[in-house]
């Protein structure tokens, strides 16, 4: 998944449309458009405002992977996870990520207090 594919998909799980996202971080419905279409690069101060909108850490936009330690997250897939295709697997495994990412960034900010 690219970072824009998770940036739509951040999104789209908020149900905001472009423009109520352009408006949140204060840049064009069409920047949201071209990020999400890996047509333009985020700047640093950008992507670290759709990071706080949705609560989630920079490393998952980027795609980069965590090590989490003992972040309670159940990722423990049965034999059942093979009935997946591999677009499915991968979904489940990308939902995983993010919520790892969200579940970091909200460690992160209890130790800051």
């Amino acid at each position: 998944m690219t970072k824009g594919q998770r940036i739509a998909e951040l999104r789209r799980r908020k149900r905001e449309s472009q423009s109520t996202l352009a408006k949140i971080i204060h840049v064009s419905p069409s920047t949201i458009g071209m990020w999400e279409t890996d047509q333009r690069a985020i700047k640093d101060d950008d992507l670290s405002k759709l990071a706080d909108h949705f609560n989630i850490t920079t490393d998952y936009i980027l795609g980069r992977k965590t090590d989490l330690g003992d972040v309670p997250v159940a990722a423990h897939f049965t034999k059942d996870y093979n009935d997946f295709t591999a677009e499915e697997r991968q979904e489940i495994e990308d939902y995983i990520e993010f919520k790892k990412a969200q579940y970091k960034k909200r460690h992160e900010n209890e130790n800051k207090d």
